[in-house]
């Protein structure tokens, strides 16, 4: 779930790159110019701060390349620095800025102002994946503030998926996310909502693997609610079962499997400690 997707980090971080470069209108940029303007601002970004660095790729930069820019950097300051807070602040900042250029050219160039939105969308996507706990993602700390920026984020997601009519796998993501923050933060009513209306659009949209998958989570929230019900540990375990005989559903069992070692393991532990 395109953390953005259910993916290995590697591969997620690999997708999310590609995609990154495909979205936009062509240019004759090439992904080297792109990476060197994205190493200078970091550097700037490190040597002085982060709204220098901000200013820097908007001021020097068509705002297209701008948000390629942009969203190279905010997946780089996660995935290969580590620092979730440093890209926050440029993601943030960047979906900002795309939304408003967006307004700004929509009258004379709707399609641009699509795609601009489109990539704040994307943006607002990764960003509160990335302050999700459940990837227990090597090296990263989420604190409780980050959650609400996560939380928040995801309503931003799926508020600008609705207004941009993404369809019915870009819902299900949307909604899933929405879930996973809920379930983060223990509010297990609201995060079966969540999952319940990413499998409906898991459903629409035809992708059985990512029903499955979301189907886990309702599962792994249910239980979550009801403890004590033997049936749901049953079609948890179904769902895993069927995942990994999927050609590529391999990815998403492990995803499962770690969520349900993120939050209902402790939960379970802290329970028996109890007694």
């Amino acid at each position: 779930m395109s953390k953005a997707s259910a993916l290995s980090p590697i591969l997620r971080y690999s997708i999310l790159v590609l995609l990154c470069l495909a979205v936009g209108t062509a240019r004759a940029a090439t992904m080297v110019d792109y990476n060197r303007a994205k190493e200078q601002a970091l550097v700037v970004m490190r040597q002085d701060d982060g709204q220098k660095a901000i200013d820097m790729v908007i001021t020097m930069n068509t705002v297209e390349d701008a948000m390629k820019i942009f969203m190279l950097m905010t997946r780089d300051l996660y995935w290969q620095s580590k620092n979730l807070g440093a890209a926050l602040v440029i993601g943030r900042a960047a979906i900002q800025f795309s939304l408003t250029e967006s307004r700004r050219v929509l009258s004379r160039d709707p399609t641009l102002a699509y795609t601009l939105s489109s990539q704040a969308q994307m943006l607002a996507y990764d960003l509160s994946s990335y302050c999700w706990p459940g990837w227990r993602e090597a090296g990263i700390a989420i604190p409780e503030v980050f959650l609400v920026h996560g939380q928040d984020l995801a309503k931003t997601n799926l508020r600008l998926a609705q207004e941009l009519r993404k369809g019915n796998l870009p819902m299900s993501h949307a909604w899933w996310l929405i879930g996973a923050h809920q379930l983060a933060l223990g509010q297990y009513e609201r995060a079966r909502k969540g999952f319940v209306e990413a499998t409906k659009f898991a459903i629409a949209a035809q992708t059985r693997e990512t029903e499955l998958l979301f189907k886990g989570y309702l599962y792994l929230v249910e239980m979550l609610l009801d403890p004590d019900n033997l049936q749901l540990v049953e079609e948890f375990e179904f769902v895993l079962k069927a995942l990994n005989e999927s050609r590529e559903g391999e990815f998403f069992s492990d995803q499962l499997e770690t969520a349900y070692a993120v939050f209902a393991a402790p939960l379970a532990i802290d329970d028996d400690s109890k007694g």
